[in-house]
């Protein structure tokens, strides 16, 4: 294994499992229009995987449950206008709804490796679940709301 492969600490393994997830979900992309909104200054990065994507070391580190019927959301807030684009310290808050019109709220836990912030919720579903998604982001007297649908498989 190469050297570096060594280094990466647990984040930047769920890092690199998202991307995987984000390039063997291509389509989803081109049906969402890329895998981030911009809102202001404001470059709102997400992704929804299968927790089962996650090693069970991962997902021990995060405390994570892996099962085929839990997803992923991965949600980052860069500023884009700071060379860098360092994470931002918000608030998130959010909500799945699924076809039926059924509410599953969402708990955002807070995961910081400077100088990237990373906020993670898990969502239940079904086979073939299309969960929509409305996320609130707050800062101050700032509230943005991220809009987005994924479709769940189980494994």
């Amino acid at each position: 294994m190469k050297r570096w492969l060594c280094r990466l600490t647990p984040i930047a393994w769920l890092i690199a499992l998202a991307v995987l997830a984000l390039l063997s979900w291509q389509a989803v992309a081109n049906e969402q229009g890329g895998q981030y909104e911009r809102f202001g200054n404001w470059e709102v990065h997400y992704i929804a995987f299968p927790s089962t994507m996650l090693t069970p070391e991962i997902a021990n580190a995060y405390n994570v449950r892996r099962s085929g019927s839990r997803g992923v959301v991965n949600i980052s807030v860069l500023d884009a206008e700071q060379e860098g684009k360092p994470g931002q310290r918000v608030s998130i808050s959010g909500y799945a709804l699924n076809n039926l019109g059924q509410r599953q709220n969402l708990s955002f836990r807070r995961f910081i490796e400077e100088p990237a912030i990373y906020y993670i919720a898990e969502v239940s579903h079904v086979n073939e679940d299309r969960l929509r998604f409305f996320i609130t982001i707050n800062h101050g007297d700032r509230s943005e709301e991220l809009r987005f649908v994924h479709t769940f498989y189980r494994d």
